[in-house]
């Protein structure tokens, strides 16, 4: 049943609501900022997280979590480019398997252009919004929105904040903003390296970019580091669980289910986090069986 093509649809639309890959189609970019932007590369950072997933899924099989770790992806020739990789036989409508360099900057999900992209601006990164990104999708955290009358406005560089992490450094002096960025921004830090649209860059404005942050107060040099922390971390099924979970019965879990889930998550640990075992323990399971609709809420 989990081969029928009807099936493997079913799964990709999971991914692209957990991973909120819809966002992607909507991303704009400065033209004279980021010139190999286009809606062609955006398209093609979406189908790279469509590829990997079908890999994993359905020929791997393996433990789902390697999403956030594998070096292995499939890049067409603008993907490429943007990765400053070798891709033999890549074209850009041709898609190739590669391994990204032992010895390079990226593995895993989070170092692909779609994340990246979506979770970056116009003209420069956000390690805000990708720091949120890894909360709220990658782990289910909760992070609350800002005062209605906090200034959220970024300062400008000037002569002591010359790049955006020691910028947003200065936004976290104002206690009103403190707690928030101090809970998003160090995971967030650690994909500095990576530009607006998920090239790799040594420099912010002009200045050395400082990757490092953390993870609940664990250091992390990197985004790599991140990956090998998250691929870990017991959040992280549980939140695939969740987020299964919901999608699956199209409303949020309530608090009498969380037994249920636990369950689930903990039959998902014990066959090796195969996603196909995962989709059986939830449609055989009694919290799924019994979960009622939005309706009856």
């Amino acid at each position: 049943l989990l081969e029928d093509p009807r099936a493997r649809t079913t799964i990709q639309a999971f991914f692209a609501q957990f991973l909120d890959l819809g966002r992607l189609a909507g991303v704009e970019r400065d033209p004279n900022s980021y010139p190999l932007y286009t809606p062609n590369l955006a398209e093609a950072m979406r189908a790279e997280v469509e590829l990997l997933v079908d890999d994993l899924v359905h020929r791997q099989g393996g433990d789902i979590r390697q999403i956030f770790t594998t070096r292995r992806t499939f890049v067409n020739s603008d993907l490429a480019a943007i990765y400053g990789i070798e891709a033999e036989g890549a074209t850009p409508i041709t898609f190739v398997p590669v391994e990204l360099p032992e010895d390079g900057p990226r593995a895993g999900l989070l170092t692909f252009g779609a994340f990246l992209t979506m979770n970056a601006h116009a003209t420069e990164t956000s390690p805000t919004l990708r720091g949120r990104y890894v909360r709220e999708r990658v782990l289910c955290e909760m992070v609350p929105a800002p005062p209605g009358d906090v200034d959220t406005n970024i300062p400008e560089p000037d002569g002591e904040a010359h790049t955006l992490r020691e910028r947003l450094e200065q936004h976290r002096a104002d206690p009103a903003c403190a707690n928030c960025h101090a809970f998003i921004d160090p995971p967030g830090f650690l994909f500095e390296h990576f530009d607006s649209i998920g090239a790799f860059r040594e420099l912010d404005n002009g200045y050395p970019i400082d990757a490092s942050g953390d993870l609940d107060g664990a250091p992390l040099a990197g985004a790599r580091d991140l990956a090998k922390a998250l691929e870990d971390d017991p959040r992280v099924s549980r939140c695939m669980v969740t987020q299964l979970y919901r999608h699956a019965t199209g409303r949020l879990d309530q608090a009498q289910e969380y037994p249920g889930l636990k369950a689930i998550d903990q039959e998902f640990a014990e066959g090796g986090y195969r996603f196909h075992d995962l989709l059986l323990a939830l449609v055989t399971s009694e919290a799924f069986r019994t979960a009622a609709t939005p309706e009856d809420l």
